[in-house]
């Protein structure tokens, strides 16, 4: 069963997931206007409302979503991961690594 995350602006580098996806699902982006914009397999398991890559992004490349930057890549991150507190740091708030870490261990976000 394939999943959809929709793109919000074609220069986004991550699109939102509009359903849980599970790892090596395939997911169909779709952008505003409910076109297809491609398939992409999922590398972990990615909750409804966070974050897929839809090209890889390289530690200090922004992330782009919405036409706007949203945080910045701490370690490089493959199409198809999750894009979330293990892999980018927020560029509007200094969440604490404790509170990181909690929040990979409670989300359960497979890291190397």
């Amino acid at each position: 069963m394939t999943v959809k995350a929709i793109r919000l602006a074609q220069q986004d580098n991550v699109a939102t997931l509009l359903s849980d996806a599970d790892k090596h699902q395939v997911v169909e982006v779709i952008d505003d206007k409910n076109q297809s914009v491609g398939q992409f397999k999922a590398l972990q398991a990615i909750p409804f409302g966070n974050k897929i890559a839809l090209t890889a992004i390289a530690p200090q490349q922004a992330i782009q979503k919405a036409e706007y930057s949203v945080g910045i890549a701490v370690k490089p991150i493959p199409v198809g991961d999750l894009v979330h507190v293990q892999n980018v740091r927020s560029s509007r708030v200094d969440i604490p690594q404790n509170i990181i870490e909690q929040i990979i261990q409670q989300m359960r976000i497979e890291t190397p």
